[in-house]
């Protein structure tokens, strides 16, 4: 049976990412999962805020990078 609330509408799974950190000789160092995109992006900008480094959410099944920081 079908709830009323949420007749028509699709319901999107929370999805794990991976959090790298790229270190400058090009090697990736993981750092976090984190459940959720936002909370991913929070967390990238934390860790930002400690290393000029390049951080990178990563949804590594399908090896999608979702948003980075301090890219360059």
């Amino acid at each position: 049976m079908e709830n009323a609330g949420t007749r028509g509408r699709v319901k999107e799974m929370p999805v794990e990412l991976d959090l790298f950190e790229k270190l400058p000789d090009g090697s990736l160092v993981w750092r976090a999962v984190l459940v959720g995109q936002e909370n991913a992006v929070a967390k990238l900008h934390e860790l930002a805020a400690l290393s000029s480094n390049e951080f990178m959410a990563v949804h590594v099944p399908s090896r999608q990078v979702i948003a980075t920081v301090n890219s360059r």
